[in-house]
C-alpha cells in the first residue's frame, strides 16, 4: 500500500512538471513592418506574428545566465537578426515580454539594403535554437 501512494505520488509530481519543462518554442513568423529611411541610415522595422505563442517565462529576467555585455541581467530568450547570407544585422538580449516580439527593428546604411532577412531564438536555458522564414525587405 505505501508504494502505491509513493508511485501515485511520483506520477502526479512528474505530471505537474512535465509542462514546465516542456515548454512550447514555436518557429517564429517574422513579417515586414516598415521602413524609413533617416540621411544614409534605413532603419527596417519586423515583427513575429506569432509572438503569442511563446511563455512570458522565456523572457524573464536570467541573471544566472551569461550577461550581455555590461548588463548582467538580461532575458533567457535572445533574438538575433541575420541577412539571406547568414551575416548577422542585430541583436536583442534584453526583451521582457513576448509582446516585444512585434517591435524588432534593425538598421543598416541605405546602400547596403539586404534583399530578407530572418531571425533566431535563442533559449539559453534550455539551449534550444528556432530558426524564422524569410522576409523580403522592399
Amino acid at each position: 500500500m505505501r508504494l502505491k501512494r509513493i508511485v501515485l505520488a511520483v506520477a502526479l509530481l512528474a505530471g505537474f512538471a512535465t509542462p514546465a519543462l516542456a515548454q512550447s518554442f514555436p518557429r517564429p513568423v517574422l513579417q515586414f513592418n516598415g521602413q524609413l529611411v533617416f540621411g544614409p541610415t534605413l532603419i527596417v522595422g519586423l515583427k513575429v506574428v506569432n509572438w503569442s505563442d511563446y511563455s512570458p517565462a522565456l523572457f524573464a529576467d536570467s541573471p544566472k545566465l551569461p550577461p550581455c555585455g555590461l548588463t548582467p541581467s538580461v532575458s533567457r530568450t535572445w533574438v538575433d537578426i541575420y541577412n539571406a547570407r547568414g551575416q548577422r544585422l542585430y541583436g536583442f538580449c534584453d526583451l521582457a515580454e513576448p509582446a516585444n516580439l512585434s517591435q524588432l527593428f534593425f538598421s543598416v546604411p541605405v546602400t547596403q539594403r539586404p534583399r530578407a532577412v530572418y531571425i533566431t531564438l535563442i533559449d539559453r536555458l534550455r539551449r534550444r535554437i528556432v530558426v524564422s522564414n524569410r522576409v523580403a525587405i522592399p
